[in-house]
């Protein structure tokens, strides 16, 4: 790998500008993932061919979930939910699209009024999409009825980012701030950085602050003084 990335400093890849978001970068580990919301324009469409017009993706912190659900949101104008209540049920009625971020984490979900909730996202023209850590088989319910309906739903697993990708977005989030620095230091970045998108955002912001305060050529010094700070 070290060979490859001497030889290049960023692998080809394709971005997408995320409305009040930051860049999306299209890689093998989301391009399911997004292909899949991409058919969300057309969600009768999307009924037609998966029954169900909601889509759960799973997968480790930081694997970039919640960036794909800026982009779902995006598309369906829907609106980011921790509960479920009865103005859902209304707004559901009248078509509205919603995101359950997080879901695995909700604490006490009232099953009867989510199923309710579902029924009304089925049955008119809006959609969900749920983020989680667990595969949609290991979220588990009192109501086997709402088992069985989220299990039927489409779902995509994202992995967190392999060292080629982390290189490359490094590169971009540097490139971005106008701070370039040699592959020697981006690779030593990478191999003791957290392997998730924010981390690699706040190495490029906190560097970023350093080298302005500074004022000087960004040294082998100073980027282990930034993967301290951030608690790489």
């Amino acid at each position: 790998m070290e060979k490859n990335l001497i030889k290049q400093l960023a692998l080809p890849l394709s971005f997408r500008n995320v409305k009040n978001h930051s860049n999306f970068i299209l890689n093998k580990v989301n391009e399911v993932a997004l292909s899949l919301i991409d058919e969300f324009k057309d969600i009768k469409q999307f009924k037609q061919k998966f029954n169900f017009p909601v889509l759960i993706l799973y997968g480790p912190s930081g694997s970039g979930k919640t960036h794909l659900a800026y982009i779902y949101k995006e598309i369906t104008d829907a609106k980011f939910i921790k509960k479920i209540s009865n103005i859902n049920l209304d707004e559901a009625k009248s078509g509205k699209s919603f995101i359950f971020d997080d879901f695995d984490r909700i604490k006490s979900l009232n099953e009867n009024l989510f199923i309710h909730f579902f029924n009304e996202i089925f049955v008119n023209l809006g959609s969900l999409l749920i983020t989680t850590s667990k595969p949609p088989n290991e979220i588990n319910f009192s109501l086997s009825d709402l088992e069985s309906r989220i299990k039927s739903c489409i779902s995509a697993k994202i992995e967190l980012p392999d060292d080629d990708f982390l290189f490359s977005i490094l590169i971009k989030e540097l490139s971005d701030k106008k701070i370039f620095l040699n592959d020697k230091h981006c690779l030593y970045i990478i191999k003791r950085i957290k392997r998730n998108y924010k981390s690699i955002s706040l190495f490029a912001e906190t560097l970023d602050i350093m080298s302005l305060e500074k004022k000087t050529k960004i040294t082998l010094k100073q980027i282990k003084e930034v993967l301290n700070i951030i608690k790489a």
